[in-house]
């Protein structure tokens, strides 16, 4: 009966199916396959999954938790109400790789896995999409099971004493493709960008020098975000008379840019996030004489590139504890890490209220809002496990 039914309305069809159902009628005919796994049908899927999400007020994060003695990495999604509740677990990708993918490191030198999983980094998340990095770095679909590793680069097997410092990963929206941007040591100068529509690595060269003149004399921080096409970073300057910034990788382009920080935090320890589609900077402080008792502060940028733009959005105190903020949900609640051995806390700002959650002994790690999705599932160089 469905190969009579137009190819329009097959499509509006199969877009309001769930995932797993979505993924068992590519068997059905080559013609399904074609049409679900083409960059409009994914798209859509895709868009469907977010809008609905966001009228159920359903929204998942990816958690990664670190067992510290038996140095493991785990992974699992939760749902951002009530109080991060699992959802699922995820079973980690690198396990399927063989050996002897496993056979160097960021220096070219031979290798061996060790025994016990890796700690792996999670680079970041992106429609559906999460990027790991290890001694290998791979883009992850955990939804359909799919993973692409990606290849070592030119910069690292020609210097053994480069050294890498930092990653971003990002949607280009201009050219409907993944990219992960790597950063290598003396004073984050060399740049490669990955494009998985590419399949490789491309040097940039260096970035400018009036973005970051050297590693001595500032600092790029670690986490980093994806707005409106672009990646950022904070660039916390140590030198006197010189004000923090935003350093702002477009995709698109592959161009760097830079921002303008509110004036109160220009000289003041700060860090980037993502508060619903606004780019967000947070500030915590101590309060008056008590260790315990902190400040959080956050602005958002409600015009994106308006530097006049920038709102304080929350102001608050709270007592007990000394914290770093981890991650800015949907619904405006905050998950703040606190001293190692702890678990996190989750603060709801409005109602003015903290849970503890998670197990003692483990380190834990959150990142932008997760979203199943079937991207990958037309990816030729996946692999499927």
């Amino acid at each position: 009966m469905a190969e009579y039914l137009p190819e329009e309305v097959l499509e509006q069809i199969l877009v309001r199916l769930p995932l797993k159902s979505v993924v068992k009628c590519t068997l059905v005919s080559k013609s399904w396959r074609s049409l679900i796994t083409s960059s409009d049908f994914t798209h859509s899927h895709l868009r469907r999954t977010v809008q609905t999400n966001q009228h159920n007020g359903r929204h998942l994060r990816l958690l990664r938790s670190i067992d510290v003695e038996q140095k493991r990495s785990f992974f699992s999604l939760h749902w951002e109400i009530p109080e991060f509740s699992e959802y699922t677990k995820l079973e980690s990708p690198f396990r399927f790789i063989t050996n002897d993918e496993y056979w160097y490191n960021n220096t070219n030198r031979a290798l061996q896995r060790e025994k016990a999983p890796p700690l792996i980094d999670v680079v970041g998340t992106c429609n559906g999409l999460i990027c790991l990095a290890d001694f290998l770095c791979l883009i992850w679909n955990p939804s359909i099971r799919k993973f692409v590793v990606l290849p070592s680069t030119t910069a690292t097997q020609k210097d053994m004493n480069k050294v890498i410092k930092s990653f971003g990963f990002g949607y280009d929206t201009k050219n409907d493709d993944y990219k992960v941007l790597r950063l290598l040591s003396d004073g984050f100068r060399e740049v490669e960008v990955y494009s998985l529509a590419r399949g490789t690595w491309k040097s940039l060269g260096g970035i400018p020098l009036d973005f970051m003149p050297s590693c001595h004399s500032c600092s790029l921080e670690h986490r980093h975000v994806s707005v409106n096409g672009a990646l950022h970073w904070v660039v916390l300057r140590r030198e006197k008379n010189k004000d923090n910034s935003i350093v702002c990788f477009d995709l698109g382009g592959e161009l760097f840019s830079e921002m303008i920080v509110p004036e109160a935090l220009r000289r003041e320890l700060c860090y980037i996030s993502k508060y619903r589609e606004w780019l967000a900077l947070i500030r915590c402080k101590l309060i008056g004489q008590e260790p315990t008792s902190s400040g959080f502060f956050m602005w958002v940028m409600n015009e994106y590139g308006a530097a006049e733009s920038w709102t304080i959005l929350f102001c608050v105190r709270l007592q007990g504890f000394t914290y770093e903020p981890l991650s800015l949900t949907t619904n405006g609640q905050v998950v703040l890490k606190r001293d190692m051995g702890e678990g996190p806390l989750w603060v709801d700002l409005e109602r003015k209220y903290a849970t503890a959650f998670g197990t003692k002994g483990y380190k834990y790690y959150f990142q932008d809002y997760f979203v199943e999705s079937i991207v990958l599932l037309g990816q030729s160089n996946a692999i499927s496990y």
